[in-house]
C-alpha cells in the first residue's frame, strides 16, 4: 500500500535530499523508518548493520509519521557529519499499527488473521565533501582507491588495436576490488 520515490537517493556534505512516500491505500497508514549502514556494499560481503543515530552520518526526519489514505508525504534525509568515503545506507519504511488499533478480542471459536506487511528499503549514498576517483590495476584485480564510488559497465583487454569488451555491472565502492575477467599481460 505504499510507493517510495526514489528508491537510490545520495546526500553530500552540505545538501539534504528527499524522498515521498506516497499512499496506495483508502485507509490512514502509520510508518516508522528505521536506518541501517552498509557493510561492504556491493561485495561479496555485503551486509547491513544498526548504527546509532549518534554515529550516523545522516539523519531520517520524520522517524515516525501517519500517512493519510491516498496521500503522500515528504521525508527528510538530512547530513550529519562528514564523511572520508562514500558511505551507503539503507532506509526502511515499514507500516505499523496505529495508536487506535487493538487487538481484537477472540470470541468462540477459533479465528485467523493473516496480513502481509512490505518493507521498502531506499538506498542512500553519503558523499564525501571532496570526493575523488582514483582506480587502479593492482595483480588481477581492478582497484577502487579514490573515496567515491564507480560504476562499471563493462572493462576490455587490448592487443595492440583488437579489444575484447567484458560486460559487467558492478558497484565499486571506495577501497573494494573486483576481480579482472580475464588474465592480464604485460603491455
Amino acid at each position: 500500500n505504499l510507493t517510495v520515490h526514489p528508491m537510490r537517493a545520495a546526500v553530500d556534505g552540505k545538501r539534504s535530499t528527499q524522498i515521498r512516500i506516497y499512499s496506495q491505500s483508502t485507509q490512514p497508514q502509520y510508518i516508522q523508518t528505521s536506518l541501517r549502514r552498509i557493510v561492504d556494499a556491493a561485495g561479496e560481503q555485503e551486509h547491513e548493520v544498526d548504527v546509532d543515530p549518534s554515529e550516523a552520518a545522516i539523519a531520517v526526519t520524520p522517524g515516525k509519521f501517519a500517512l493519510a489514505g491516498g496521500g503522500n508525504r515528504l521525508i527528510r534525509v538530512i547530513p550529519l557529519q562528514p564523511v572520508q568515503a562514500e558511505t551507503a545506507y539503507r532506509i526502511y519504511f515499514e507500516g505499523v499499527r496505529g495508536p487506535d488499533e487493538r487487538d481484537q478480542d477472540a470470541g468462540e471459536g477459533a479465528q485467523a488473521s493473516i496480513g502481509v506487511n512490505l518493507v521498502w528499503g531506499a538506498l542512500v549514498n553519503v558523499l564525501p565533501a571532496d570526493g575523488t576517483v582514483d582506480i587502479r590495476v593492482q595483480g588481477d584485480q581492478l582497484r577502487n582507491a579514490g573515496t567515491l564510488r564507480l560504476g562499471i559497465t563493462s572493462i576490455a583487454d587490448c592487443d595492440g588495436s583488437q579489444c575484447t569488451a567484458h560486460e559487467l555491472s558492478r558497484s565499486l565502492y571506495p577501497g573494494s576490488a573486483l576481480p579482472l575477467p580475464f588474465a592480464m599481460q604485460p603491455g
